[in-house]
């Protein structure tokens, strides 16, 4: 193999710094949301999914940084076959749908919340049938991501390359295309249902608000819950979640779109500002997803007051385990009969002393 290029080695820094602060970021989250006490709780399970869903970006980039740092530029092969599409391709996948599916079951948690009360009372805190709803998510997002090693692909034995422009056929990213656009419209039609109550049930407590200097006890609890309803701050941190996964898996795309469609095109091939051999093989794309699944969770942890606790809680649990761990470990043992010595010395007690000798 040759020696890794300038743009190569700054990737492999990019990716690994990546790759490990959404490694250790999931992992506290998986480990808050994945406790028996907060399983319970439907949010929980979503978060968790999430979650999950962050820890399998981390290996986004593991595939490329196996590449560079073997200094080849290709991989060959049935061995290289299924290292590119299960070790690149499907982890590329398997993040971006279960990211966006996660994404827009949190959305329609809060749709349900908002347009439909009396329904969300049971469906909503239904942690059996939002499970299976998750589990779906996950199922499709690995039947689609093994399709291109089961043949929807297309590699060709001499010229075996793992890039992105070659990946997946057209046909492939218009399916890819097609599901994340079926995401995008589902999101916004409950975003602009949930809006329009939100603006509906303002104007209705704005009208029907009792004078400020006449408080009515009554009235009270009516005015909070209208309040909760049109000013959630989940409503925007769920919105901002769903953008951010999006905005991931978007990019992506369109470079698939237009790396494969430049490799089809012999034209384009010929020309001299053609779309980079190297800018292909290096998916820096594809770090968009490894940068979303750190942001996601950091989004619900400095916008959501109970993921903040929680959060805080077990960190804090983990640096108390730690010092404790760490003090006992300070504590020399062999030092306990100078210890004995001593405090007959300190204390001058007869009796001390007997105990500690026997």
């Amino acid at each position: 193999g040759s020696e890794p290029s300038v743009n190569q080695k700054l990737f492999l820094v990019v990716s690994v710094a990546l790759a490990t602060v959404c490694f250790f970021t999931n992992i506290v989250q998986v480990a808050v949301f994945a406790r028996p006490s907060a399983i319970r709780w439907v949010k929980s399970v979503l978060l968790l999914s999430q979650a999950l869903s962050g820890l399998v970006a981390a290996f986004v980039v593991a595939f490329p940084i196996h590449v560079i740092s073997a200094r080849g530029g290709s991989v060959v092969g049935e061995e290289g076959y299924a290292a590119c599409y299960l070790g690149h391709s499907a982890i590329i996948l398997l993040t971006a749908l279960t990211s966006l599916g996660t994404s827009t079951l949190l959305l329609f948690h809060h749709y349900m919340k908002v347009n439909d009360p009396r329904r969300f009372m049971t469906a909503g805190s239904n942690v059996a049938g939002w499970s299976v709803g998750v589990g779906a998510v996950w199922l499709v997002a690995v039947v689609v991501s093994v399709l291109p090693y089961a043949g929807w692909n297309s590699w060709e034995v001499h010229d075996a390359r793992c890039h992105l422009s070659t990946l997946w056929p057209l046909s492939f990213t218009a399916f890819l295309t097609f599901l994340v656009g079926g995401h995008v419209a589902a999101a916004l039609l409950m975003w602009a249902s949930t809006r329009a109550t939100q603006l509906k049930a303002m104007a209705t407590h704005r009208a029907t608000a009792p004078p400020v200097n006449c408080p009515d006890a009554e009235e009270a609890p009516i005015a909070n819950h209208v309040q909760g309803i049109y000013n959630n701050s989940s409503d925007s941190v769920r919105v901002g979640g769903w953008l951010v996964s999006v905005g991931s898996l978007v990019p992506m795309l369109a470079h698939v779109v237009v790396a494969s469609s430049c490799a089809a095109s012999s034209q384009c091939q010929a020309s001299p500002t053609h779309y980079h051999e190297e800018a292909a093989a290096l998916p820096w794309s594809s770090l968009l997803l490894a940068a979303a699944a750190v942001t996601n969770p950091l989004l619900y942890v400095f916008t959501d007051d109970q993921v903040s606790s929680s959060t805080l809680l077990l960190l804090s649990r983990v640096c108390c385990w730690w010092c404790e761990r760490r003090k006992q470990r300070l504590v020399p043992r062999h030092q306990e009969p100078h210890d004995a010595e001593t405090n007959v010395y300190v204390t001058n007690d007869t009796d001390h002393l007997v105990s500690d000798n026997t």
